[in-house]
């Protein structure tokens, strides 16, 4: 009897270790950012920079990112794809995401992914309350 015990233990085991696969490969990773608090754009027309010898008017935009919004208010990322393992999700980022120096030495996150987190496809928090 000790022997058939121990044999039921193990598949026992193999059959909880076999599920457990089972249940992360089901997981899959989606692209997401944080919601944008309304956008603030201006030209350098508007400040009278623009003219003939400095090209044409070039638009910036500004907007407050809501980092601290609940992750059931983010979005997708617009035609991104739902990523089977974290690490190819996490590679869209950093493939988009580059720090720029400025002249002054300073550095900036330039891509529109550099805000971007990596979202379990089950994860509670993307649920409605």
């Amino acid at each position: 009897m000790v022997g058939t015990s121990r044999i039921e233990e193990s598949d026992a085991r193999s059959i909880m270790s076999t599920r457990h696969v089972a249940a992360l490969a089901l997981v899959g990773w989606y692209l997401m950012t944080p919601p944008l608090e309304s956008m603030k754009c201006s030209t350098n027309a508007d400040h009278g920079l623009a003219n003939e010898w400095a090209g044409p008017a070039i638009k910036q935009c500004q907007a407050k990112i809501e980092s601290q919004a609940p992750v059931r208010q983010w979005k997708r990322v617009p035609d991104s794809q739902e990523f089977e393992r974290k690490t190819d999700c996490e590679r869209a980022i950093s493939n988009d995401c580059h720090r720029e120096i400025e002249p002054d030495g300073t550095s900036n996150l330039e891509g529109e992914l550099c805000i971007a987190e990596c979202i379990a496809t089950d994860d509670p928090r993307l649920k409605e309350k």
